[in-house]
């Protein structure tokens, strides 16, 4: 039963990718582009509610709002050609800033843009990171093949699986770092095939990627589509300031991360 419920939860998130629909919602009244714009690229949990959530906490900021199709279950690198062909179709070069937002496989693919393209008018990046969730695509492609498969995701989940983290070189573009600290259902699940992985490390240095400030919230990867109460002000705080807000927290938390939320008095 604990599995088939699991089978559920995981393959119906999956096929909300199938609803995802690109957000482009300008500042202006009249249409026109501002100075600056966010762009958020979301990951595997990418849905339309969290899209809608994501509009809702930021438009009307002062920033244009971007949120492109950009993944392709076929490679990372078609993944940095829609990335390209987004920046071209969208004039994002017309902008004196751009100001990324992005998750896990939206920071693989950003990275290996800027690398090839160079850092264009990119003033800062806010990464996703998670130590536990960034064992979810070897997890998915070695335990959940035939999910993966129907949903077309087969190629691009082995590619993630056994693809290192590629750091960024900062080269002036201001980024900070954002550390879930609770696992996901499917992580939970998969606790002890996650673990034989390897040691989890909180630290920021582990995350392998030069950075202005971390902070690390109490949400999971699924919390991170949806709780923008939560995470949003950092959001704003590091790309207006380049730094999170006084009050973050930057010390991991002293907890078993696969215990439930509600063991740990949270919501």
């Amino acid at each position: 039963m604990r599995f088939q419920v699991f089978f559920f939860v995981f393959f119906v998130g999956l096929s909300f990718n199938l609803f995802s629909q690109e957000i482009v919602v300008f500042t202006n009244e009249n249409g026109s582009k501002s100075k600056e714009a966010i762009v958020i690229l979301p990951g595997f949990g990418d849905h339309k509610k969290g899209r809608q959530h994501q509009k809702k906490y930021f438009q009307k900021k002062g920033y244009d709002l971007y949120i492109p199709i950009y993944k392709d279950g076929i490679s990372l690198e078609n993944c940095v050609a829609k990335l390209e062909a987004f920046y071209t179709e969208r004039g994002m070069d017309d902008y004196q800033k751009v100001h990324f937002f992005s998750y896990i496989v939206g920071s693989w693919t950003l990275n290996r843009f800027i690398e090839k393209n160079g850092r264009k008018n990119i003033a800062t990046i806010v990464y996703d990171r998670s130590p536990i969730q960034e064992r979810a695509p070897y997890i998915a492609n070695k335990h959940l093949g035939l999910i993966v498969r129907i949903k077309g995701l087969k190629n691009i989940m082995a590619e993630m699986a056994s693809t290192p983290y590629e750091p960024l070189n900062k080269d002036s573009i201001s980024i900070g770092i954002i550390v879930e600290s609770k696992a996901t259902l499917l992580m939970r699940l998969f606790k002890k095939k996650t673990l034989k992985m390897g040691e989890i490390l909180w630290n920021l240095d582990a995350l392998n990627q030069i950075h202005d400030d971390g902070h690390y919230t109490w949400l999971n990867h699924d919390q991170m589509y949806t709780r923008f109460d939560i995470v949003g002000a950092e959001i704003l705080s590091f790309i207006h300031n380049g730094a999170f807000t006084p009050e973050t927290r930057r010390k991991k938390y002293n907890w078993d991360p696969f215990k439930s939320f509600k063991k740990e008095g949270l919501e």
